[in-house]
């Protein structure tokens, strides 16, 4: 049995993981994401029922495919927003061969090097059914400021990673099982190396009295 002031080092220790944890999630800096799930009926569709046939697509993206083909690397148009496109510029991806009923998370993330902001949502096309497939929009503006007036006039296209990543169990998405994993096996040996340490030092402490008392 380790004594009081060891369990209070040992408590403080979990503590301050948990909240390393609790906002670790937080940490999305350069990084937009809409989280979905895929109609599983015939009759129930995404709250935006869009017609594919209106504007053109980008690319694609598809877990039924190569697993590279969950990234897809591209410039995007942007604009600084006015009053009629108050969110700039509008890019579609087709999500296509989703599991109907999965849950799916799509993000985009880019330099902070390239000022932007980016809105993210998924709509159903017409005539859909279960597993048909999605389009994911991406509005985008430009966010900075220049003396540039060429810059002002014409925001460059902005390189971006858009990914889509299926959550495992509907709770982990897939991309983090690494991470996860790493986190657990950390926390373990951390948790080893603290007893040891606060045993370490415990001795040291001991010692120290004793030697002050004799």
């Amino acid at each position: 049995m380790y004594p009081k002031h060891t369990m209070v080092g040992l408590d403080a220790f979990f503590l301050l993981f948990a909240w390393l944890l609790l906002w670790t999630p937080s940490a999305n800096a350069n990084t937009e994401k809409v989280i979905f799930s895929v109609p599983d009926t015939p009759d129930s569709s995404l709250n935006n029922v869009i017609d594919g046939s209106n504007f053109n697509v980008i690319g694609q993206l598809s877990p039924a495919e190569a697993p590279e083909k969950l990234l897809l690397r591209v410039e995007l148009p942007r604009e600084f927003p006015t009053e009629s496109a108050p969110r700039g510029v509008d890019s579609w991806v087709l999500l296509k061969g989703l599991k109907p009923g999965a849950r799916y998370e799509a993000r985009i993330c880019w330099a902070a090097t390239i000022p932007s902001d980016f809105w993210l949502s998924v709509h159903s096309p017409l005539n859909h059914g279960p597993g048909s497939d999605i389009y994911l929009k991406i509005s985008a503006i430009a966010a900075y400021y220049t003396t540039n007036t060429t810059l002002m006039n014409n925001p460059e296209p902005v390189l971006v990673d858009i990914i889509l990543d299926e959550f495992l169990l509907g709770v982990l998405p897939r991309s983090l099982l690494n991470v996860g994993l790493f986190i657990v096996v950390m926390a373990g040996v951390a948790w080893y190396a603290g007893l040891y340490a606060i045993q370490w030092l415990d001795d040291i402490i001991r010692k120290y009295l004793k030697d002050k008392v004799a």
